[in-house]
């Protein structure tokens, strides 16, 4: 729609966003908030760590879903699903001690990984570096890339990069991070190298079960050398 004011052309530009929210009537899990525009474009799954908007403040923005919603036209979507792999709302970031709930999430990310269109989606791996030495956040990464696999979407499995971005280190980068750092480059989609991912993870998960049964040895030896002395 175009009007005039003056020598000035105005134009009106009209723009439908519907807002789908997904979560436990007390509010404490949210396991999906959908947005989908008037836009034309493909339906994208992003997978998350974990949600900061509960259903009652559906139409409320955090800043990775602002800085995501701003690239998903360049991205070609018009229809975008946020998942994660934690379903607790947190209003900032959680102690590890608080992340629960994964195995209500995990099915309801299932059961969309089993729709009849999904194959035609972008899923988009988008849960950052951040808990990387967390055994539980390890196994949760495991299971939903070997889920993908199993199901045959290998071809549909993407991650967000820029042309500045050296993305070989950083496969699945969160929106927040892209956002605060590559908010003005253009985003693009490149495939997410699953078998690779799932190796590395692999072999990080053995490094923490080390890690830890050295740990664990050291406490004992500890404990030992106390009761000597006593």
């Amino acid at each position: 729609m175009e009007g005039r004011l003056g020598d000035v052309i105005m134009v009106q530009e009209n723009i439908n966003l519907e807002v789908v929210a997904i979560g436990s009537d007390d509010g404490v899990n949210t396991y999906e908030i959908r947005r989908k525009s008037g836009n034309e474009g493909k339906k994208s799954l992003v997978i998350e760590l974990y949600p900061t908007i509960s259903t009652d403040r559906a139409g409320c923005m955090d800043l990775s879903t602002m800085h995501l919603m701003n690239h998903a036209e360049e991205l070609g979507w018009g229809d975008v699903r946020i998942v994660n792999l934690y379903s607790t709302v947190f209003s900032g970031k959680p102690r590890i001690s608080e992340l629960s709930n994964a195995e209500t999430s995990m099915a309801y990310i299932e059961e969309i990984l089993e729709e009849y269109d999904i194959a035609d989606y972008d899923i988009v791996i988008a849960w950052g570096s951040a808990l990387s030495t967390h055994k539980p956040t390890i196994n949760l990464k495991i299971d939903i890339l070997s889920m993908l696999k199993d199901k045959g979407l290998d071809n549909a499995v993407k991650c967000i990069s820029t042309d500045n971005m050296y993305v070989e280190e950083a496969y699945g980068v969160h929106p927040l991070f892209l956002g605060l750092h590559y908010g003005k480059d253009e985003w693009q989609l490149i495939d997410y190298p699953i078998d690779n991912e799932l190796q590395k993870l692999n072999d990080n998960l053995r490094v923490v079960h080390t890690e830890a049964t050295k740990e664990k040895k050291g406490r004992k030896k500890n404990v030992s050398k106390v009761k000597e002395c006593a």
